[in-house]
């Protein structure tokens, strides 16, 4: 039986379950199915999985009714469809935080909450870096205002407190903070990529300012324009991966940091599919 909370997507999710139902009874179709959900038109089902359709909070009701969700899984359900129909960066950030709550008791081990605090702000992983050579005893306004652009006392000392927390810095002796690993990493499943993907808009904000507070000889900044097939374009990711893995191990290698700089790489369409025949 498939398991709803491992979906990120509800239309995924409902195509999943159509898919599952039509195998096991070759009477299912999209017509008994509405009709078990008490809604009208035949072929509603069939829209929304193909994303022609949105679901109303009515018609969602109707459907995980229909489908037997327990109480958590109505609960995830309606708001993994809030969040995948939202428009706005706030709203999914409203609806993430929500299924992140109800999906905790059934895969803490797949989607552990600390992921989610570590990548929730985009000062967290620029802090672990600058504490491995900036040396302060507490004095949380001063790191604060390391950081481009900087942030306040508060903020800084909760990233601290979290970071230790989750053990990805330590204290030593003398008051100083410490890296616990050089190197950390994150290869999330689908069902929690959006932690990510939110990670790495607020690093695109902190990209965009930088271009009116950073000084030109401070930062690179380059574009390039291609046309290529899909195969390329795979092929294209593939040796991205490779050069930041490569400038991380360099960045590695430096024991005389002096700054913290992030790299945030692009590679997206602009514009649509076209194939031509070849006669």
């Amino acid at each position: 039986m498939i398991n709803l909370f491992e979906y990120q997507n509800y239309r995924d999710y409902l195509r999943a379950y159509y898919l599952e139902q039509k195998a096991e009874k070759k009477s299912f179709s999209y017509r008994s199915f509405s009709k078990k959900a008490g809604i009208q038109a035949p072929s509603f089902l069939y829209y929304v999985i193909e994303g022609k359709r949105n679901l109303t909070k009515n018609s969602l009701l109707k459907i995980s009714q229909a489908i037997g969700h327990t109480r958590e899984e109505a609960d995830y359900f309606e708001n993994l469809v809030f969040f995948n129909q939202s428009g706005t960066i706030h709203e999914k950030t409203l609806y993430y935080s929500r299924i992140v709550e109800v999906r905790k008791p059934f895969d803490v081990q797949t989607i552990p909450l600390d992921r989610y605090e570590y990548y929730c702000k985009w000062y967290h992983s620029v802090i672990r870096e600058v504490v491995t050579f900036f040396h302060f005893r507490d004095n949380f306004a001063q790191l604060g205002n390391a950081l481009i652009p900087s942030i306040t006392a508060k903020q800084a000392r909760e990233s601290i407190a979290i970071l230790e927390k989750l053990g990805f810095i330590e204290r030593d002796q003398e008051g100083f903070y410490h890296q616990t690993a050089n190197v950390i990493g994150v290869h999330p499943v689908p069902s929690d990529s959006f932690i990510i993907e939110k990670f790495q808009m607020e690093m695109l904000q902190v990209a965009l300012q930088a271009y009116h507070s950073v000084p030109i000889y401070n930062r690179m900044s380059s574009s390039t324009t291609f046309s290529v097939s899909e195969e390329t374009f795979k092929l294209f990711k593939m040796k991205a991966r490779e050069f930041r893995k490569e400038l991380a191990e360099i960045a590695r290698l430096d024991s005389s940091q002096e700054y913290v700089y992030q790299l945030t790489m692009n590679l997206f369409p602009v514009s649509r599919r076209i194939r031509n025949e070849k006669k």
